[in-house]
């Protein structure tokens, strides 16, 4: 027994506006943290930051300031000197110029040589600079370290990474499996525009029992403006209906409508599903986002504009779950989908949850969209179009 109850929606769905922004910002904020962690400056000051935050580039630059003139071999030879200069016999030589062959006075020359190279008075000048530690090299770094602390982009990181941060943990739960944006001026080839009964069996169109619409083999689908339109048109069309008597019958119909689905293409167990739609709200019609197998069960509503309410649920025996959800379908664009994992499905629309149920469905699931007619309409009713922008399979990691 389906289990049909009304859902109502205490706190409003987010905007697909806001949503969609806040989407993009996310992404655009992730591309931007990208740049920055491939860009040069990043690098350089990781690779700063390490010797810098370690202490050691302290430690370096303090070896540097404590180098003293008084404890270096400079100091040594110009207090030799010094000390010489009081020897008597260098007192002699500095008087008369006369050189008595000592060894005092040759060791004084020797040291009075060294002490006026450039070699030694550079040296000098150096340890007696009291800001000679900002010259060396570990201080260049901390200051080269310091200015790209202070940049633009090394500043802006952790403000983004702190933005994004339960987007980026969301999102690193999921692969990509497949994808849509319809881009293309004809329908791609991972799609087939006939239910797959008659895809691959009868090789030309049918509709089920209840319906009103023949479903034509893709001359109801549309793609325009980057959008794919399934479209419901009031129009005479020959074809079959499946009847659970007598199989499939002949029959005229006064509607005709579409679908698409990968059922030959693509099917996944479990995963993220979402897409951008926007069903019309025409009674009588009903415009579905769903997932289906080549049997009758299991079957997933995702999302169900039907006689214009919104409906979800899932079908698969007894286990079969299905709600009405009380939203007036005031936006244009929605974005519909669910997670679907081993202890149940959880229903979304704009990224908020509407609704979830412990069913278990394990089998391969193909994606599809289908509209269609459920009771006789008037001409100004229609033609109508469902509106599908995008659609997005993920698979968890």
């Amino acid at each position: 027994m389906i289990d049909f109850l009304k859902y109502r929606i205490f706190s409003p769905v987010t905007s697909t506006e806001k949503y969609e922004k806040t989407i993009s910002v996310m992404e655009n904020n992730c591309k931007r943290i990208n740049e920055i962690l491939n860009s040069e400056t990043y690098n350089s000051f990781i690779k700063l930051k390490g010797y810098v935050e370690s202490g050691q580039c302290k430690n370096d630059i303090n070896t540097v300031k404590n180098q003293k003139f008084k404890n270096s071999d400079e100091y040594g030879l110009e207090k030799k000197l010094k000390q010489l200069r009081k020897n008597k016999k260098i007192k002699n030589f500095l008087s008369t110029g006369e050189n008595s062959n000592s060894f005092e006075v040759e060791e004084y020359l020797r040291l009075k040589q060294k002490s006026e190279t450039p070699e030694f008075k550079e040296k000098k000048a150096y340890l007696c600079d009291k800001a000679k530690h900002k010259k060396c090299a570990a201080y260049k770094t901390f200051e080269n370290y310091r200015y790209l602390k202070n940049s633009t982009d090394i500043k802006l990181l952790p403000k983004l990474q702190e933005s994004c941060k339960k987007y980026i943990a969301e999102m690193s739960k999921w692969q990509g499996l497949f994808g849509d944006d319809f881009t293309s001026a004809v329908l791609e080839t991972k799609w087939i525009t006939q239910p797959v009964t008659a895809f691959k069996h009868l090789q030309k169109p049918y509709s089920q029992s209840g319906d009103l619409q023949l479903i034509s083999d893709g001359k109801n689908i549309n793609t325009a403006s980057s959008i794919l339109q399934i479209i419901t048109r009031k129009e005479q069309a020959d074809g079959l209906l499946w009847n659970d008597t007598h199989g499939f019958v002949p029959k005229k119909f006064s509607y005709t409508s579409g679908i698409i689905s990968t059922a030959t293409k693509f099917a996944q167990t479990y995963g993220k599903i979402e897409a951008k739609i926007m069903p019309p709200k025409t009674k009588g019609t009903y415009h579905a986002f769903w997932l289906g197998c080549e049997q009758k069960l299991p079957f997933i509503n995702v999302f169900c504009v039907n006689d214009g309410k919104v409906q979800v649920g899932a079908f698969v025996n007894s286990q079969s779950v299905a709600k009405k959800l009380s939203i007036p379908l005031k936006q244009k664009f929605y974005i519909a989908g669910i997670e679907w994992s081993p202890s149940g499905i959880i229903w979304k629309i704009n990224g908020k949850k509407v609704f979830s149920a412990n069913i278990l469905i394990s089998d391969q699931m193909y994606l599809a969209f289908s509209s269609g007619v459920k009771k006789e309409l008037n001409n100004t009713d229609l033609p109508v179009s469902f509106d599908i922008d995008w659609i997005k399979w993920y698979k968890r990691k």
